[in-house]
């Protein structure tokens, strides 16, 4: 009995300080993320001289780029981190030797469709709002969101490597669906703009 209530105080006090480092964490994080943010308005505002209306549609951007970090990396790898701060912590994941493949489509089941799905829309955004930021073509969109989902994959294949375990695969799949994704919302994006009376072709909200 002495022995149980020892565990158990134990087990408390591990619980306690994984929750009090995964809030200072988090509140690093939001910090971090809100000075960058105010750092791009200055320099758009004040550098640029941009308009507020583009002001407003970069933030939009960012915060969506920002939730797809979260979504994909924060939620997540960060509690590798505890690893770190707490020996001996055991963590339920998939080992390092599990952490990649590279094989792309045969290795697909029918268990796999909706996560496919997701990994498309969670990329429509980012096709349709990027000609929002910046001047961009086709190509150029679709570069991008096929670079930006090779980052995500990069950092959860390292996260996953250095730690020994990860809760992230870097499967070249996502990167694919991802891509698709963007495209798929850069169509929308033009489609939208040929509509005159939906969103004008020319839109403004990245000129001074």
């Amino acid at each position: 009995m002495q022995l149980d209530g020892v565990n158990s105080a134990y087990a408390v006090s591990l619980f306690m300080t994984a929750a009090s480092i995964i809030l200072y964490l988090t509140v690093v994080t939001v910090l971090l993320c809100v000075g960058v943010w105010l750092c791009l308005v200055l320099f758009l505002r004040l550098k640029k001289k941009m308009r507020l209306s583009y002001i407003v549609f970069v933030t939009i951007f960012y915060i969506y780029l920002i939730e797809v970090l979260n979504i994909t990396l924060f939620q997540f790898q960060s509690l590798l981190l505890l690893k770190h701060f707490i020996p001996g912590l055991m963590l339920n994941g998939e080992t390092s030797q599990q952490s990649i493949n590279l094989v792309p489509l045969i290795t697909l089941r029918w268990a796999d469709l909706t996560t496919s799905l997701l990994n498309i829309l969670l990329f429509v955004p980012f096709g349709f709002g990027l000609p929002f930021a910046a001047t961009v073509r086709m190509k150029q969109a679709v570069l991008a969101g096929a670079l930006f989902s090779i980052g995500i994959e990069l950092l959860q294949l390292f996260t996953g490597v250095v730690s020994g375990i990860t809760f992230r695969v870097a499967d070249v799949n996502d990167v694919l669906f991802n891509t698709l994704g963007a495209t798929v919302g850069y169509a929308l994006f033009r489609v939208m703009s040929i509509c005159k009376y939906l969103v004008p072709f020319k839109i403004t909200v990245n000129r001074h």
